[in-house]
């Protein structure tokens, strides 16, 4: 009988960080459904001079998805080419976690103004956030491309059910 460990293969890997992807989206967007449910008479404006958070609440979202990218890319951009493919899977599940939590942040914000002021507008820019952290979920082929693997790291990350040394 063959002593059975607990291994960690590429399928594994990209249902891990699907997951923790998806608890970011989720809270959210649950935050979101529960606030518009809460709230009797919202309004959509645009205009309303006196709101200070129609200045705040776009800076922060604007600055939360170029922050989210910047930092994104300068971790993933620093990860050494000859380092092994468990290191560097470890390291980009550090970028991707900190490029959501960054996302998620901002909507989250922009999201709880919503529910301060009942205007539309902040429900609509926290939903758009939201829609950019789906479009970054994980998938091998994006993980594959955005680490540049190559060769046998490549080879190795495609065999999706054998564990990675």
């Amino acid at each position: 009988m063959q002593n059975v460990k607990n291994s960690f293969t590429p399928a594994s890997y990209v249902k891990i960080l699907s997951f923790l992807h998806l608890g970011i989206l989720a809270t959210p967007l649950i935050l979101a459904v529960f606030f518009y449910f809460q709230i009797q008479d919202t309004h959509l404006s645009f205009s309303d001079s006196d709101d200070m958070f129609l200045a705040i609440v776009p800076i922060i979202a604007v600055g939360g998805v170029f922050l989210s990218d910047f930092l994104f890319r300068k971790i993933v951009k620093s990860i050494p080419s000859g380092m092994g493919l468990k290191e560097k899977l470890a390291r980009f599940q550090t970028a991707c976690i900190i490029s959501y939590a960054l996302l998620e942040g901002a909507a989250l914000f922009s999201i709880v103004i919503f529910y301060n002021t009942q205007n539309f507008a902040y429900l609509l820019i926290g939903l758009f956030l939201l829609f950019y952290l789906y479009l970054k979920r994980p998938t091998k082929d994006k993980i594959e491309h955005q680490l540049n693997l190559q060769g046998a790291q490549k080879a190795q990350f495609g065999r999706v059910n054998q564990p990675l040394e």
